[in-house]
């Protein structure tokens, strides 16, 4: 009986011996796995927040032109293009604010344009451009207060209304997508 008592006991320690090995592998093997899918998670929680903060900032620098495209160009039709005499506080307040708001923002923030506008932002800066040298040309060096409106179209610059249009519709659509990520 003793024999047979130290078998069992032999077999219970090598067993339990045995069943530790193996339940401290598969915890290790656990643990292992589960900090890769929390470094994997992470990753991915971080380029998500990464991805919605340009979004953001993009949907508020493109509210920012469209604002400005508005107020210019309402501005153009209703006022400026049927003046019939300089007005400089108009020119100046208006037109001149929003033309070189519109370029400053497009030139400071490029990073945060959609690929797809880049080309259109060009076009954008380079009429804006045109426009602030011939204002300033006209205004500030020759202080030319006949001319009425400072027109670059005629000049090779003309508006560029499919890339106002492309802001426009960019802006709307991205504001949109945001609104479904934040409740």
């Amino acid at each position: 009986m003793g024999e047979l008592f130290q078998t069992i006991l032999g077999s219970s320690i090598v067993t339990t011996i045995f069943t530790s090995a193996i339940a401290y592998y598969f915890h290790k093997k656990t643990e292992r796995t589960n900090s890769e899918i929390k470094r994997e998670f992470d990753r991915i929680s971080q380029i998500q927040n990464t991805d919605f903060e340009w979004k953001k900032r993009t949907t508020e620098l493109l509210g920012q032109v469209y604002i400005h495209l508005n107020r210019s160009r309402i501005a153009f039709e209703n006022t400026y293009s049927k003046l019939k005499e300089y007005n400089s506080i108009f020119e100046d307040e208006v037109v001149y604010t929003s033309n070189k708001k519109i370029r400053d923002i497009l030139l400071e923030n490029g990073n945060y344009l959609p690929p797809e506008l880049l080309d259109e932002a060009s076009k954008l800066i380079e009429h804006y451009d045109a426009w602030l040298i011939k204002y300033q040309k006209t205004r500030k060096v020759n202080k030319d207060t006949t001319t009425i409106h400072i027109y670059v179209g005629p000049d090779g610059f003309k508006f560029p209304r499919m890339a106002e249009g492309m802001f426009k519709a960019k802006y709307e659509e991205m504001f949109q997508e945001i609104r479904k990520i934040i409740p």
